[in-house]
């Protein structure tokens, strides 16, 4: 396993319910703190953890 820098994320939270969104986003915010994350996502309850969003509308 590579630990890398950089981790890229396409909407990693798209198909779990809100419970298991929570557990996930806490263990990224958790074991990645010394990592940047370029995370894709339509949920805003996703991009609550995010430090800077780029909205595209």
């Amino acid at each position: 396993m590579y630990d890398a820098d950089v981790l890229l994320l396409d909407e990693p939270t798209s198909n779990i319910d809100s419970l298991n969104e929570g557990m996930i986003l806490r263990s990224l915010k958790q074991e990645c703190a010394d990592k940047t994350i370029l995370m894709v996502s339509h949920r805003k309850s996703t991009m609550g953890i995010a430090d800077d969003v780029l909205d595209e509308k």
